[in-house]
């Protein structure tokens, strides 16, 4: 018979609180746990998956399933908006050292796919060589405008 589990009542794990205990165990034995979400919803939860230390392999629960969705969604909008700003400032600078190299209309182009949507055009121009080492726009769902014959390479 497994020992009796640590009384984590009262106790805060990320958006979660830990209202009461349950009578389920997992297959190791660990205890679940009845939390309460700061939304409001309630959520039961092994003690295992409790946890302060976030750095730890194991998974953690840190909110209701709604909530953690929403988290989710949060963090990997986050990540893309920084990597889009990353690349948007890495195609400025390259463009600012080919400047008078290039034509002057690739210069107005905007700075990536991305931005180009946000604008509603179809071409952009990074101010990089794709992969046969052509410098020349992008089509937003295509390739360099030089491997498609559209443009000469400057």
């Amino acid at each position: 018979m497994p020992s009796k589990p640590r009384n984590r009542v009262g106790e805060v794990y990320g958006q979660l609180l830990v209202v009461r205990a349950s009578e389920r165990r997992t297959k190791s034995g660990n205890a679940f746990w009845w939390c309460r979400c700061s939304c409001g919803r309630e959520r039961e939860v092994p003690s295992d998956k409790l946890s302060h230390n976030t750095a730890r392999k194991k998974p953690v629960v840190m909110a209701c399933l709604v909530c953690s969705r929403e988290l989710q969604v949060e963090a990997v909008c986050a990540k893309n908006d920084r990597e889009e700003r990353r690349r948007r400032l890495e195609s400025e600078r390259i463009r600012a050292e080919l400047k008078g190299t290039v034509p002057e209309r690739w210069l107005s182009l905007p700075l990536t796919d991305a931005h180009a949507r946000e604008r509603g055009e179809l071409l952009f121009f990074r101010g990089t060589r794709c992969l046969r080492n052509h410098l020349a726009p992008y089509r937003i769902n295509g390739g360099c405008l030089a491997c498609a014959g559209q443009m000469p390479s400057a």
